[in-house]
């Protein structure tokens, strides 16, 4: 062999070994002796150059070689590089370390079968998405209605609903590109059986051996989501006549107010009361009275826009917001109503009548100066002799 190829060899910073055609250990260089733990003098000894090229030859067939020093593993990759001589087919086979890389893959590994064994029994979903789903967890399947192995063929935002998908989109391409650390968001996803789910999802961005995946977390809120639907509809509905409460009115009044004012539009108001209604929980009792609450509101709110707004303001007043109505055109309105439940035959109660403000608001005019010329309005309408409208 080349002497100066052998000086050059010597100088590596890997283990470097010249071999023969059937990988045969003819010299090494000092990295590949102190690997082994052999002088080179012992290197030439026959029976050791076959266990050499046993696992040479191993090794170059599975990309891998694994060496035991001191208890602890080595593992390399072999190159086999032809040399040419004058005289012999020779090779030189350079070991390149790759235990960190072994070590990382193994330690990935083992996390990611401690991440599915955990996940298998929490209670949340758990998804894992490259371009499809890779990875599903039992309580998402059992959530969403699918096997794993359909879920496979799906990517998470085919199952999300169709009006929502547009803007998840968006945020997962904002996960994607970086501009968000995580992605947190109330949606709505379709399972088989055709219901909808609403679910609360925790995205965030993985690399895995180069590929870009998404972790997400989905919490099922339909319970939750039912139960803050019914404490709203508590705080803001009458439990007896299923409008409005007094509550919802001011907080909806306050917006047409500002909206009225910014635009300047047009917004009145009614503000009517049962004549006399006393007298009907006296001669018929309360729950005859409550009927009667319950058959006006149903029949004005029947005379109504989609944009009114309709509140029972405490015991038999009622008070209705009209959005870009005029003083006329409300006076015009009030008159209507009030002839509706004048020739209305109440259960029980027979004919009833009401009396009704009106009042338009004024350029200029403070919320609180708004209301109490309704409240007077009324007033003036009972003084007058009731069953009548007043504009104020």
């Amino acid at each position: 062999m080349n002497d100066k190829l052998l000086e050059v060899l010597e100088t590596l910073n890997y283990p470097t070994i010249v071999v023969d055609s059937d990988n045969t250990p003819l010299w090494g260089n000092r990295k590949f002796l102190r690997l082994q733990g052999i002088s080179r003098e012992k290197l030439k000894k026959t029976e050791l150059r076959h266990t050499i090229r046993e696992v040479l030859t191993e090794g170059l067939r599975s990309g891998e070689l694994n060496f035991e020093k001191k208890g602890k593993h080595h593992y390399f990759q072999p190159i086999r590089s032809p040399l040419k001589t004058e005289d012999k087919k020779l090779a030189v086979i350079t070991l390149f370390d790759i235990s960190k890389r072994k070590q990382f893959q193994a330690e990935l590994l083992a996390r990611q079968e401690m991440f599915e064994k955990l996940s298998e029994y929490l209670p949340e979903g758990i998804v894992l998405c490259h371009e499809t789903i890779v990875y599903s967890n039992p309580a998402f399947e059992k959530l969403i209605g699918y096997s794993g192995s359909e879920l496979r063929a799906k990517t998470l935002g085919e199952l999300i609903s169709p009006s929502q998908q547009p803007a998840m989109q968006k945020e997962f391409r904002q996960l994607l590109l970086r501009e968000k650390s995580k992605l947190v968001s109330t949606l709505q996803l379709a399972a088989k059986n055709g219901e909808n789910i609403w679910v609360r999802i925790k995205s965030s961005l993985l690399l895995q051996g180069g590929k870009k995946l998404f972790l997400t977390i989905i919490t099922d809120i339909t319970e939750e989501r039912s139960e803050m639907q019914r404490l709203n509809k508590l705080a803001n509905i009458d439990t007896l006549t299923g409008i409005y409460n007094r509550r919802k009115f001011n907080e909806l009044l306050l917006i047409e107010y500002k909206r009225a004012k910014r635009y300047s539009r047009h917004l009145s108001a009614l503000f009517f009361d049962i004549d006399h209604f006393k007298k009907i929980n006296d001669s018929y009792g309360h729950d005859i009275g409550d009927a009667v609450l319950k058959e006006l509101a149903l029949l004005v709110q029947s005379q109504l826009r989609e944009t009114d707004v309709f509140a029972r303001w405490g015991g038999e007043e009622f008070v209705v917001l009209l959005p870009e109505t005029s003083a006329e055109n409300a006076m015009r309105f009030a008159e209507h109503i009030r002839t509706k439940v004048e020739t209305f035959s109440f259960t029980k109660a027979g004919t009833v009548t009401i009396s009704i403000g009106i009042t338009p608001l004024h350029k200029k005019e403070q919320l609180d100066t708004f209301l109490k010329r309704l409240d007077q309005a009324l007033y003036k309408a009972k003084k007058e002799g009731r069953n009548r409208s007043f504009l104020l």
